[in-house]
């Protein structure tokens, strides 16, 4: 699968925030589709392994075992640069079954804004 950026909705650019960022490339109305993008889905032991690396601050967390390891995946695509903000404009699912992330605007997004997702529960972790 490629990723699908519905109408070419995001580009990657320097962020006042944290380095690089997701920035709406034209008006987003609330609900839409940004995008839908791969997923390499990873074992709990890599996951274990990646956590020493700088990649880990870019992965999606997909599901977590009853004793607590929990299983990243590698998002291919523009969202792995999504910054993190807990007033997020843009939401995220993972579809493990699918292998996608899929992006989608909480509210109205204007041109030029930062597109920012809530890393939730991995916000500390992550940053």
């Amino acid at each position: 699968m490629l990723a699908r950026n519905e109408g070419g909705r995001a580009e990657v650019r320097t962020s006042p925030l944290h380095g690089r960022g997701l920035f709406a490339s034209g008006r987003i109305p609330e609900g839409a589709e940004i995008g839908v993008y791969p997923l390499l889905i990873l074992s709990h032991a890599d996951t274990e392994t990646l956590k020493s690396t700088r990649l880990y601050h870019y992965v999606f967390y997909v599901d977590e075992r009853a004793d607590g390891a929990v299983r990243c995946a590698v998002a291919f695509g523009e969202v792995s640069m999504c910054n993190h903000s807990p007033d997020a404009n843009a939401g995220f699912e993972v579809d493990a079954d699918a292998q996608t992330v899929t992006l989608t605007a909480l509210t109205d997004i204007a041109s030029d804004a930062e597109i920012l997702i809530d890393y939730q529960d991995f916000a500390e972790e992550a940053l």
